[in-house]
């Protein structure tokens, strides 16, 4: 078997997913059928995070097992050319056959990014999340402090995965108001409005993730810029115990963006 590790961007709105699933459109099936196109013989796909339906990637690293040996530089150019417009491949490189995408990061970093617009347009919530309320910033930013390090998140994820322990170790996490178009530049598949000069961004890196942790996160900062909950209450949900009711919505998957995955080697 020969061995490789691509990079891949994707604009995650009309799937569920990167991985597969039976009867759904994925990122991973979309490239496994272009992969098959191309590559006679035997090709397997594993990546190293599996985002959810709707979830965008800047970063997404995916290691490809062939039975065939391949011609990177050549092969990115067809590879792009064959997949959907909303999928790109940055780079390849050949890998060791023992490289895990996933076991292997030393951290995985995603932002999210949102206004507080009161009007939005489609155009502008396909890429960035909006909440129509006045928020308390600085208490947001409070309560983000309290993360960093290693904590219990059992109230911020959604049921559905198998997970040893809820604790994550967060390395960096931060929420600044930027100016989209520096973050977004030179990028080809997510556009964003001229007219939109600013938004919020929630920067944050860990060793890994709970299923919609980021997002459970966001919604609970959310309604500590609204007024609809306290820090003090915030700090009380870190580390435990489990609450029994949520007391918020999961915030949309749009603004959510896995943004770099690092590894020793990088």
């Amino acid at each position: 078997m020969y061995y490789y590790k691509i990079t891949i961007q994707y604009e995650g709105t009309q799937y569920a997913g990167f991985q597969w699933q039976n009867g759904l459109r994925t990122v991973q099936d979309e490239i496994n059928k272009v992969l098959a196109q191309l590559i006679d013989g035997k090709v397997t796909t594993r990546a190293a995070s599996r985002t959810d339906t709707g979830v965008h990637a800047m970063d997404q690293v995916v290691k490809i097992s062939s039975a065939l040996p391949i011609e990177c530089e050549t092969f990115l150019e067809s590879f792009n050319r064959h997949l959907p417009k909303d999928i790109k491949c940055l780079a390849i490189t050949p890998c060791e056959g023992t490289f895990k995408p996933a076991a292997e990061a030393l951290s995985k970093e995603y932002r999210y990014f949102f206004t507080n617009k009161k009007q939005v347009t489609l155009e502008d919530r396909q890429f960035i999340a909006n909440i129509a309320n006045e928020l308390d910033i600085t208490a947001m930013q409070t309560c983000l402090k309290a993360i960093i390090g290693k904590h219990d998140f059992c109230n911020f994820y959604s049921i559905g995965s198998n997970v040893k322990t809820t604790e994550r170790e967060i390395s960096f996490c931060e929420l600044s108001e930027i100016n989209p178009h520096e973050i977004f530049a030179g990028q080809t598949l997510f556009h964003i409005p001229n007219d939109l000069q600013y938004c919020y961004q929630l920067r944050i890196e860990a060793n890994g993730f709970l299923k919609q942790m980021i997002r459970h996160l966001m919604s609970a900062l959310w309604m500590v810029g609204s007024k609809k909950l306290s820090v003090e209450e915030f700090l009380t949900l870190i580390d435990g115990p489990k609450k029994e009711k949520q007391l918020w919505k999961v915030a949309s998957p749009n603004g959510l963006y896995l943004y770099k995955i690092s590894y020793p080697r990088d």
